[in-house]
């Protein structure tokens, strides 16, 4: 039974934890974060953490300094020696990079040790996890909270707790499994490459609209354009930026621009901020006669689509299409060898792309390549026909 959850809102509590929580040989950790829902940007709106004994929720909002004030958390987090137990790590360490420039060090992640034991496909939320491996059933009721808003309610509060609470013993039982597997040392591999995951700011996030694909690509100058002018006031307002207007009237607006002042005026679905100075003169100037949108500089070729593929032809296209034939049979041989899962584990379309590029040896790790050398070597097929680099 753990001891009643400790919720903190001052720099001088944060503190005091962390001089507990250093000493722990292992905490286990979630964020709860919102991300372009209540507000713009991306932003963080509380810590979990549980070190076997105390629940401690750290709200980072009525501190007036957070990336000094939690300093003492992240030197946990960069401290090597402590186990930092996740569920489904990545986003929130991508958050606490981008945010904070905090890069967590020694992460057990109990989705991957999950995938790992390849039973069924992956992504399996932490309700149900906790559910099939624990036998016990957690409240999911407050999974679309606006984590912002204050006061928290006592609901929140569980919610946020139960997101900790049972990792310990969710990551020593999947390590159990996997270990009777022969499979320690694939998730030991897979955890340690999390170390290297790091947040790289989307030059274009305006390519990953949906909408993108009900506008001819003549069009994409003037979307990118919208889709600017929008997250500027979105940033303005401190909206996200669906509330300035929706993702659907985006194309609906390229397709259909508003020819004037006053079209722009009567447009439905706007922002009223967008119908005032500034911007309304901007989206006025997006119809003007004259308007030459700057158009889309070409993506650099490690950004398109299967670029590696495209520029081959004659007998490097056909030695390209035998990799392919030879990694195919491979993960047909996988699959009946050991199950779907882990064949889709060693050679998903992603890796198999990679490795007819860049080589199995370069691409996959240790613990991969082992069965696909194996595979290979079991059936009769040359590995090193797809090891090295095309």
């Amino acid at each position: 039974m753990s001891n009643p959850i400790q919720y903190l809102t001052t720099a001088a509590e944060v503190q005091h934890a962390a001089d507990i929580l250093r000493t722990a040989s292992r905490i286990a950790i979630d964020l709860e974060f919102d991300d372009m829902r209540h507000r713009y940007g991306r932003n963080l709106a509380l810590i979990q953490i549980f070190d076997g004994q105390t629940p401690y929720l750290i709200d980072p909002l009525p501190l007036t300094n957070p990336a000094h004030e939690l300093e003492p958390l992240w030197l946990i987090l960069r401290d090597p020696a402590v186990v930092k137990v996740f569920h489904s790590c990545k986003s929130d360490i991508l958050l606490l990079d981008e945010l904070y420039g905090v890069h967590v060090r020694n992460i057990v992640d109990t989705s991957v040790q999950y995938t790992l034991l390849a039973e069924a496909d992956n992504n399996i939320s932490l309700g149900r996890l906790i559910q099939a491996e624990l036998g016990i059933e957690v409240d999911k009721g407050e999974q679309k909270s606006n984590w912002l808003k204050r006061p928290l309610t006592e609901a929140q509060m569980q919610y946020a707790a139960n997101d900790v609470l049972y990792l310990f013993e969710l990551t020593d039982r999947l390590r159990d499994k996997l270990a009777a597997l022969g499979r320690t040392h694939w998730a030991e591999e897979e955890n340690a490459a999390l170390e290297d995951v790091r947040y790289s700011r989307d030059e274009r996030p305006y390519l990953r609209m949906a909408g993108k694909y009900r506008i001819l690509p003549q069009e994409l100058p003037l979307f990118r354009d919208l889709y600017l002018l929008r997250d500027q006031v979105a940033r303005q307002l401190d909206r996200p930026p669906y509330m300035v207007f929706a993702n659907e009237r985006l194309p609906e607006l390229v397709r259909d621009l508003p020819r004037n002042l006053n079209a722009w005026k009567a447009a439905r679905g706007l922002h009223p901020e967008l119908k005032r100075t500034p911007y309304l003169e901007q989206l006025a100037a997006l119809s003007a006669e004259d308007f030459v949108p700057a158009p889309e500089p070409t993506l650099p070729a490690e950004q398109r689509r299967f670029p590696f593929r495209r520029r081959l032809t004659g007998e490097k296209a056909a030695r390209a299409d035998a990799r392919e034939q030879l990694l195919t049979q491979l993960k047909t041989y996988i699959t009946t060898d050991i199950n779907g899962f882990v064949a889709n584990l060693v050679l998903s379309n992603r890796l198999v792309a990679d490795i007819i590029e860049l080589g199995a040896e370069q691409v996959l790790r240790p613990w991969q390549k082992t069965i696909l050398r194996e595979t290979a070597e079991r059936h009769s097929l040359d590995y090193t026909l797809v090891a090295q680099p095309f």
